[in-house]
């Protein structure tokens, strides 16, 4: 009888052949789903405009990115548990290579969103590339390795604006997202190389047909999903994404009204942001679970990311601003990886996909939420007042990972 916890754990010993390769693929996808999310942050906007797109189209054209990974991320997890996580990786990256090329030659506005749709699709994929990791990493160095992919998604974060700002150009404002297809093409070599397979599902030992899941909606709506561990680590993702793409949507409105910054401001503390989320994925939070363990270090990432959060929303100066924003890149940096390795610990090799992708989805609908109520809080309170109500939020998180959150392990199944 194979238990639980060997279902969910890669097997002891030496790392398989290939481990490193394998690993550095993975964070170089992660790094150019950033990049490709990124490189078009300044230049797509004019370039809608150009199409004939209103300031309304933008901003919707900006949540269809989101609204696809919403959708797909526990679809392309679930593909990834029954047929591998090698496929679904292939697949997705070659599908953002043609979203980016079809970006490239959209002269319509239907063509940018179906452009924006297919990389919101593939780039659900994250998904996948965290099953990944917990396939080939024992459970107890899985918030390390998730820092340290962790990294990619902070790298991705600083890179793609500055490069789209540097790639772009009056005479060929296309320019940038032919550079994006280039690089996903790239990637797919890569992974075509070196990506071996992390995942195969297991056959099963009885005669017939293995007995058929039931649907994505079915288990959203399952109270029982709601009150299992998976189920809290989906409301924390939703809350955490929804209170910080609140401060992102309406960063730049805030500064502009209370200290006067202007676009190059705004960009390099975006890039203050990215630098401090590296570092701490890259040299603090292997160090911090080593100590405290996954839930505590989200505990107290989630406590510094109220208090950036608070010292925005009272700054008297600029400075504050900066501090704030210290404090809310530190707590991005262990919030993050203790997320998926609690995700993944509570998983079995069969459902680690479908649980990352259920998590994954959770932050997408909290990047589309977190806007729209920013943007609301802003114009009837004041521009303060989104950064306060993140604070509120993050609070309530932080207090559900107290209550709720434990570090166990899985019984067999979900």
């Amino acid at each position: 009888m194979t238990t639980a916890a060997e279902v969910a754990s890669p097997p002891a010993g030496p790392p398989p052949p290939g481990h490193t390769r394998a690993l550095a693929t993975v964070w170089f996808t992660l790094f150019l789903d950033l990049v490709s999310f990124g490189i078009v942050i300044p230049v797509l906007p004019f370039y809608a405009k150009s199409t004939g797109a209103s300031e309304g189209l933008i901003a919707v054209l900006a949540t269809a990115y989101s609204a696809a990974q919403f959708v797909m991320a526990p679809v392309l997890g679930r593909l990834s548990d029954r047929h591998g996580r090698r496929p679904v990786m292939l697949i997705s990256i070659a599908g953002s290579t043609m979203a980016m090329v079809t970006l490239g030659f959209a002269q319509s506005l239907w063509m940018l969103f179906l452009s924006r749709t297919i990389s919101g699709v593939c780039n659900a994929n994250v998904s996948t590339a965290h099953a990944y990791v917990a396939d080939r990493v024992p459970p107890h160095q899985r918030a390390r390795y998730m820092g340290m992919m962790g990294t990619a998604v902070g790298l991705g974060f600083i890179v793609g604006p500055s490069l789209g700002g540097l790639l772009a150009r009056a005479d060929w404002p296309q320019f940038p997202f032919f550079v994006g297809a280039a690089l996903s093409l790239l990637n797919f070599v890569m992974a075509l190389v070196w990506l071996p397979e992390s995942h195969r599902p297991r056959a099963s030992a009885s005669a017939g047909p293995p007995p058929p899941r039931p649907s994505l909606l079915a288990v959203a709506r399952d109270p029982a999903f709601w009150s299992s561990q998976i189920g809290v680590m989906v409301a924390v993702y939703f809350g955490f994404f929804c209170a910080f793409a609140a401060m992102e949507a309406t960063f730049a409105l805030f500064t502009e009204a209370c200290f006067g910054w202007g676009e190059q401001e705004t960009g390099r503390f975006f890039a203050f942001v990215g630098t401090i989320i590296v570092l701490f994925q890259g040299f603090i939070v292997g160090r911090a679970v080593a100590t405290f363990g996954e839930r505590r270090s989200l505990a107290l990432g989630l406590t510094m990311s109220t208090t950036g959060f608070a010292l925005m929303g009272l700054s008297p100066s600029w400075l504050f601003v900066l501090l704030g924003g210290f404090f809310i890149a530190g707590g991005n940096g262990l919030i993050m990886p203790s997320m998926s390795a609690l995700v993944s610990r509570n998983s079995t090799a069969d459902n680690q996909g479908i649980n990352a992708g259920f998590a994954q989805s959770a932050g997408a609908l909290g990047r589309i939420a977190g806007p729209v109520i920013a943007g609301v809080l802003f114009e009837v309170i004041g521009p303060r007042a989104p950064m306060g109500s993140s604070a509120v939020l993050v609070v309530l998180v932080c207090l559900m990972v107290l209550v709720r959150v434990h570090e166990t392990r899985p019984e067999a199944g979900r």
